[in-house]
């Protein structure tokens, strides 16, 4: 157990920073970008979801803008304690079963120890008829080919296949209702190339292409979906939060999907 907990522990600590040197790197021209296109994808699918409760995990915690919140009540979530954010572990959520109406997944499983099993976190606190929007990097786009090559942070990023993805949806009880893609320049860092590349960005909307850098899934849940099977007692009763509840704590290695 000993070595399980060291294990864990020492995941964490190169997850972390792996996410540190990422969300730094979304202080470049290319970051600045990504964070553009995927603010303008979320503009347009939130309107879709409907509902009182929303939670924001993953990447860039600022992504979910209040002035712009389509939901009275939303959170960010973080896997540590920064402000504006609810420190938790990503297969610990401190919400009850069915509780929220949207979980949005900013790159969360590009940032995992265990994609599928935060896939199920997430999708264990969205109610029937609720919405999961997932952020993905895509692994078919000039983007991967850092993470092929080992370089940078992008080499050790997720890169989970939308196809793939696609299925764990499905096998939770989630139909996928609209796929966006964007950013079809590859992620260099000089300001004057991606200007110079906007034309690839115009060609991949226009034609709507699934090459872009990144994907958004938009999925709902299904009024048949599987039905979570803990039961989880209420924590945090001092928040203003939907029911929150203990979950069960796992220990794992990074599952590289």
């Amino acid at each position: 157990m000993a070595r399980q907990q060291s294990s864990h522990s020492n995941g964490q600590a190169d997850l972390l920073r792996l996410l540190h040197e990422a969300r730094e790197w979304l202080a470049s021209a290319p970051g600045q970008m990504l964070l553009a296109a995927e603010r303008a994808a979320q503009q347009e699918l939130l309107p879709q979801c409907f509902g009182q409760h929303l939670v924001q995990y993953g990447l860039a915690p600022g992504m979910l803008d209040p002035e712009e919140a389509v939901m009275r009540h939303h959170w960010h979530l973080d896997m540590e304690a920064r402000e504006g954010t609810l420190a938790v572990e990503e297969t610990r959520w401190p919400f009850s079963p069915q509780s929220l109406d949207a979980v949005v997944l900013h790159h969360g499983l590009d940032f995992s120890l265990s994609p599928r099993l935060l896939l199920r976190e997430a999708s264990q606190a969205v109610r029937a008829g609720g919405h999961l929007v997932v952020f993905g990097f895509n692994p078919l786009s000039t983007w991967a080919a850092p993470h092929y090559l080992g370089q940078s942070w992008l080499g050790q990023a997720g890169f989970v296949r939308p196809g793939r993805l696609i299925d764990w949806l499905e096998l939770l009880g989630f139909a996928v209702e609209k796929r966006l893609d964007g950013c079809y320049r590859p992620p260099l860092m000089s300001p004057a190339w991606l200007q110079r590349l906007t034309f690839f960005e115009q060609l991949g909307q226009q034609r709507l292409l699934p090459g872009g850098g990144f994907y958004c899934l938009l999925a709902r849940r299904q009024m048949f979906g599987a039905l979570p099977q803990r039961q989880r007692s209420r924590a945090f009763p001092t928040l203003t939060l939907p029911p929150m509840a203990a979950g069960t704590r796992r220990t794992h290695k990074r599952d590289r999907q």
